[in-house]
C-alpha cells in the first residue's frame, strides 16, 4: 500500500504546474512526432491537449462531451476556419479544470481524434494562441516545458 501511495503521489504531481525563479508557472510537455501535448484534468478525467500555436482559439472536441461530462451549444453563425476546413463553433460550459483555467470554444474534432487515436494518444482538444498570448507563454522545445504567467 505504501508503494501505491508513493506512485499515486508522483503521478499526481507530474501534471501540476510549478513556479520557476522568475515567478512563471512551468508545465511539462509530452512530445510525439514533433507535436507537443499538455496533460490536463477536466471534470476529474485525465487527458491531453494538443498545443497548436497556429490555432487562434483553444477548442474542446464536442464529439467527446459525454465522456468528459461537459455541455455545449451552437453559436448561431460563428464558424472557425482552420487546416481541417470550416467548422461550426460551439459555446462550451459545465467543465472544471485542475491547474490553469482555460476558456474553450467547442468544435467537432472527430477527424483529429481519429488520427491521434491511431497513434495511441487520447486528446480532448487544442490549446491555442488565445491562452498562449494572454498568459505570455513561452515554450522551450529542447526541455519540453511550457512557461506561463498567471493561473
Amino acid at each position: 500500500m505504501k508503494w501505491f501511495t508513493i506512485i499515486l503521489f508522483l503521478f499526481s504531481i507530474s501534471c501540476t504546474p510549478t513556479k520557476n525563479i522568475y515567478g512563471e508557472q512551468e508545465i511539462d510537455l509530452k512530445e510525439h512526432y514533433n507535436m507537443h501535448f499538455v496533460d490536463i484534468v477536466i471534470n476529474g478525467k485525465r487527458t491531453k491537449l494538443l498545443i497548436d500555436t497556429g490555432a487562434s482559439k483553444s477548442l474542446l472536441d464536442i464529439s467527446v462531451a459525454e465522456k468528459y461530462k461537459f455541455s455545449y451549444s451552437l453559436l448561431a453563425e460563428d464558424q472557425y476556419v482552420g487546416m481541417g476546413g470550416i467548422l461550426d463553433i460551439y459555446a462550451v460550459y459545465d467543465y472544471k479544470m485542475e491547474g490553469p483555467f482555460i476558456t474553450f470554444l467547442g468544435a467537432d474534432l472527430s477527424d483529429i481524434q481519429y488520427y491521434f487515436n491511431k497513434e495511441g494518444i487520447k486528446i480532448v482538444g487544442v490549446l491555442g494562441a488565445d491562452f498562449l498570448e494572454v498568459h505570455n507563454c513561452k515554450i522551450d522545445f529542447k526541455k519540453n516545458i511550457l512557461y506561463y504567467n498567471g493561473n
